[in-house]
């Protein structure tokens, strides 16, 4: 794992050392939390809170910063989220159980009950939410600012899946991040060789008012075999879009003049796709997902 703080530091998940260590803006290399004399591949970590280098971990995956420069870490072997402080001292955010590659387990709930198996990937937003690649346990879950942990997408099994939340299948979620232009997290699914996307929206929700103009209307959502799009009339010359999860457009219709189109998707894949419209000057009017 790898982060930067505000100044340009490094900070650096050195997992199989049991430590996180920093490089300096002068380029000099410290060790900023963790220690122990065993290091190496395979090499067996500890698990302790407590202040630097006295803290312990047990291979520690990635590293995120938040915005006051605290470090949170994905403490995989020990099966946990750890905060280190500009301080230096470290904590357990989330996670309960035994250390180990055969210990951990899964349970929701209040951050120091819950439970988590490897998770190697953490990420904080600005807002102070943390999601987890819980890998082994195939869910990202979050960990919401009053400290209680859900899960967030991911039912648990191994394989490959898109869906609505719960419904989709990851094998081994690995790495995330957000998104903050689009309003998505990026999941590393680590065995399946692929980058996937979850929009931070509800798919039968309202959608993303980019101007004035109201929401699109789509019925019925979840759709089958017709859907209908409709939205504000007055927009001249709009062009509809519909991209599937992965970004590929499937549909396009440019120069609409009336206000609705109905579209025969029988032979449509089942997922979660995105509708835009836009108007001629190329101002996207409005955005909403709907699920097949």
């Amino acid at each position: 794992g790898i982060c930067l703080d505000d100044t340009g530091n490094i900070y650096i998940g050195d997992s199989w050392n049991h430590r996180i260590r920093k490089i300096s803006t002068d380029g000099f290399v410290t060790t900023w939390a963790g220690g122990g004399t065993t290091i190496g591949v395979q090499s067996v970590g500890a698990f302790l809170d407590g202040s630097d280098t006295s803290a312990r971990f047990y291979t520690p995956c990635e590293v995120s910063v938040d915005q006051d420069n605290n470090i949170f870490v994905a403490d995989a072997y020990n099966h946990r989220i750890r905060k280190i402080d500009p301080s230096r001292m470290v904590t357990t955010v989330a996670g309960s159980g035994d250390s180990g590659p055969t210990a951990g387990g899964f349970q929701n709930g209040p951050a120091l009950e819950a439970m988590f198996k490897v998770p190697t990937a953490c990420h904080v937003t600005t807002s102070g939410v943390i999601f987890v690649g819980d890998g082994e346990n195939q869910r990202v879950r979050k960990i919401a600012t009053d400290g209680m942990v859900t899960t967030f997408a991911g039912s648990g099994y191994a394989g490959f899946e898109d869906g609505p939340d719960t419904l989709a299948i990851f094998n081994f979620p690995r790495g995330c991040v957000m998104d903050y232009m689009m309003n998505r997290l990026y999941v590393v699914d680590y065995y399946n060789h692929a980058v996937r996307i979850i929009h931070l929206v509800p798919a039968t929700g309202i959608g993303e008012n980019i101007s004035d103009t109201p929401a699109i209307v789509i019925y019925p959502n979840p759709a089958n075999k017709d859907l209908t799009i409709s939205w504000k009339s007055g927009i001249e010359r709009t062009r509809l879009k519909i991209s599937n999860s992965l970004g590929k457009e499937i549909f396009h219709q440019t120069d609409i003049t009336h206000s609705a189109v109905q579209l025969d998707i029988s032979g449509w894949d089942e997922g979660l796709y995105i509708v835009e419209i836009w108007d001629e000057k190329k101002f996207r009017a409005g955005k909403k997902f709907v699920v097949l």
